[in-house]
């Protein structure tokens, strides 16, 4: 009976600590908390299936269920509910409020011609696969026409092999463009954010991550520094990538010393551009367009 209780104790401590701290406290604090509701979502589900065979056995053998066994079984269905978020089911955006999360920086476009948001802005309809994950919380993914199409060639992508100039001055943080081009559609990739750019920004001492980009296409060294329209290198679609895109995303830690699970997304706005700071991906994608000034 005392063990019982302390386990309601401990479970109910234990989820009250991990939603206040993901939903109130922020920082990395939050961050690590966000993913340790994930990670105790599965314990949770597996937790669900041992108390309700335990229950149909009681429930057979006609034996009581005590209020404490209730209490426990609502507490493992609570810790195990963000599991659907792995099945695309009532998942909810990583809670950190665009209007406190500093510092925010506004870059130029990576392209000198217009591109597609395909994922991206502050909410969850319209840059689903980002907003979830907290150093990806205000993430792009940029393409051109034609894209979302049925072809495994990737030269039958818009975007494909365009030049990618720096959005930013800086200093070249992390450089790796060893990994090779998978089909679209394919599975082969190497890693998940496959070739990659790091960037740590002048004016905010922040850092800027662009991946996805062609193999063997890198125009700039580690720790070069670079001026906002310096040549970087070139889209392609290595790593974990449907179709060839840029990824970009702003996070406070640096990505060459940092895990993502320590790591804060940061707000990433455009400026010069037509079109809203924070564009929106989604079903109703904008575009986002160079004013003619800031091409380079």
């Amino acid at each position: 009976m005392l063990f019982t209780r302390l386990v309601i104790l401990l479970l109910t401590a234990v989820l009250a600590f991990l939603w206040i701290g993901a939903f109130f406290i922020g920082g990395v604090l939050g961050v690590i908390c966000w993913w340790a509701i994930m990670a105790a979502s599965i314990l949770g589900g597996m937790m669900c299936i041992i108390l309700m065979i335990r229950l149909a056995v009681k429930l057979i053998r006609r034996k009581k269920v005590t209020n404490q066994y209730i209490i426990i079984s609502a507490l493992f269905v609570l810790m195990a509910l963000p599991f659907s978020w792995f099945l695309n089911i009532g998942h909810i955006a990583f809670p950190a409020e665009i209007e406190t999360t500093a510092p925010a920086v506004a870059i130029h476009s990576p392209f000198n011609e217009s591109a597609v948001v395909g994922w991206g802005g502050d909410e969850l309809e319209t840059n689903q696969p980002h907003a979830i994950v907290p150093n990806e919380r205000w993430a792009y993914d940029l393409v051109m026409k034609p894209y979302s199409i049925d072809s495994k060639k990737l030269n039958d992508y818009g975007i494909y092999n365009k030049l990618i100039v720096s959005p930013v001055k800086g200093t070249i943080a992390g450089i790796y463009d060893e990994e090779k081009d998978i089909a679209p559609g394919s599975e082969e990739n190497e890693t998940m954010i496959g070739n990659y750019i790091y960037i740590k920004i002048e004016e905010t001492g922040t850092f800027l991550v662009l991946s996805h980009i062609k193999q063997n296409s890198a125009l700039v060294e580690n720790g070069q520094t670079v001026e906002a329209g310096t040549p970087l290198a070139r889209v392609g679609n290595s790593g974990s990538s449907s179709e060839p895109h840029l990824h970009i995303h702003h996070q406070r830690q640096n990505p060459a010393a940092t895990s993502l699970f320590f790591s804060e997304g940061l707000p990433l706005y455009f400026k010069n551009t037509d079109g809203n700071t924070m564009p929106n991906g989604g079903k109703n994608p904008d575009i986002l367009s160079p004013t003619p000034q800031e091409m380079f």
